[in-house]
């Protein structure tokens, strides 16, 4: 193989590795939505935990407060913050693996009456989308429905 085929070779290969770990490393866009049929306060889950929702029993201030508070007590700094929405970064650590920590939550709120507000929460991993990473969405929502209870 000449040498300019063997590079066009290696850049291939290396950016197929890219697309297709990138697809297993979470999205910060959440495949569930609002569904009448939602129970208060039951989490729906998504498979691996990088996704999942709940119908919080409480208004919407409360429900933004709640998701703050929890964002923060899993070792998180705020980055970007709307009336519908917060993001948030994992703070990295050393560890067995090194390097862990790092991903990206993502929190969208909608208000459905005065006493319910739906609720997505979605994990992002780095592209590698795994070594000392994991998926945090539903220890969120677990988490929200505790304190809402209080």
């Amino acid at each position: 193989m000449t040498q300019p085929k063997k590079s066009l070779y290696l850049l291939v290969v290396v950016c197929s590795f890219t697309v297709i770990m990138s697809g297993c490393a979470g999205t910060l866009v959440s495949r569930f939505s609002y569904n009448e049929n939602y129970n208060v306060n039951q989490p729906v889950k998504g498979e691996k935990c990088y996704d999942a929702s709940i119908l919080l029993g409480v208004d919407m201030k409360r429900a933004k407060d709640i998701a703050k508070k929890v964002i923060i007590a899993l070792d998180s700094k705020i980055t970007e913050e709307t009336d519908t929405s917060i993001k948030a970064q994992r703070n990295r650590h050393i560890g067995l693996l090194v390097g862990s920590g790092g991903e990206e939550l993502a929190v969208n709120l909608k208000e459905i009456d005065s006493n319910k507000t739906f609720i997505t929460a979605t994990t992002k991993t780095g592209f590698i989308g795994g070594a000392g990473q994991k998926a945090w969405s539903c220890q969120i929502i677990d988490e929200m429905v505790k304190m809402a209870a209080k």
